[in-house]
């Protein structure tokens, strides 16, 4: 699978890994709804999921026995894509937080992590998160949570049996959202993936340009996040 294709299917990916469970149906983005501005009168409470780990991804056309062939050609390099760490998104909250106090909104960081697979799961209704995340208006002393939920982070790099078919390249995706707590209806939800290929080579001992290429992936992806509350 090409990067491309990755790029448009990796929202469907997100979705599967516990926000929706899977469904077949699958929620569209949704702009940020008017309403989420006209009305300053609700406290928003802005958190995020936890963070996963960074993890090499071996795609494409493979058996077992060449999948296992590359995870061992590939192990060095999977070494160094789980030190990679998304810390640097952990402030986007914060961020949003002061952009929307700024603007006159009565804004406030949750602390705890959302944990989503905690909350009950919901039959697909479109225009409306597939978790009840009610309980948390009463929680946190919040009308609207606008949650950031990173799903993914490290490199992908595909193969045709034995045969690379593609250059390792840095990734970092998740989904945006803001959800009425009243309701679960979203006023905003937005998937979103970053890819970043290294510049220069890829394979030096240390890998320094992939590592450099990942954290410029994760600056994109702050700044895709941040945009829509800060104009």
């Amino acid at each position: 699978m090409a990067f491309r294709t990755l790029r448009n299917c990796i929202a469907l990916i997100f979705i599967c890994s516990g926000l929706y469970g899977c469904a077949a149906n699958i929620q569209k983005p949704v702009e940020l709804d008017a309403q989420f501005w006209s009305d300053k009168s609700q406290t928003i409470g802005v958190a995020m999921t936890t963070l996963p780990p960074s993890e090499l991804v071996l795609g494409g056309q493979q058996g077992l026995l060449d999948l296992a062939i590359n995870k061992g050609i590939n192990s060095k390099l999977s070494t160094q894509v789980s030190t990679w760490k998304l810390q640097d998104a952990a402030s986007i909250p914060d961020e949003i937080v002061a952009k929307l106090v700024a603007k006159g909104y009565k804004a406030k960081r949750v602390d705890e992590s959302i944990d989503l697979t905690k909350f009950k799961e919901n039959k697909f209704r479109e225009g409306f998160f597939g978790r009840d995340l009610t309980p948390l208006q009463a929680k946190y002393g919040v009308d609207r949570l606008l949650l950031i939920s990173y799903t993914a982070s490290g490199a992908y790099r595909t193969y045709y049996s034995v045969v690379p078919t593609s250059v390792p390249t840095p990734q970092v995706g998740g989904i945006g959202l803001v959800v009425d707590l009243r309701d679960n209806h979203l006023l905003w939800y937005k998937p979103f993936a970053v890819t970043q290929p290294a510049q220069g080579e890829w394979d030096q001992p240390n890998y320094s340009n992939l590592s450099n290429a990942y954290y410029q992936a994760v600056d994109s992806s702050r700044q895709l996040v941040i945009t829509p509350f800060a104009q």
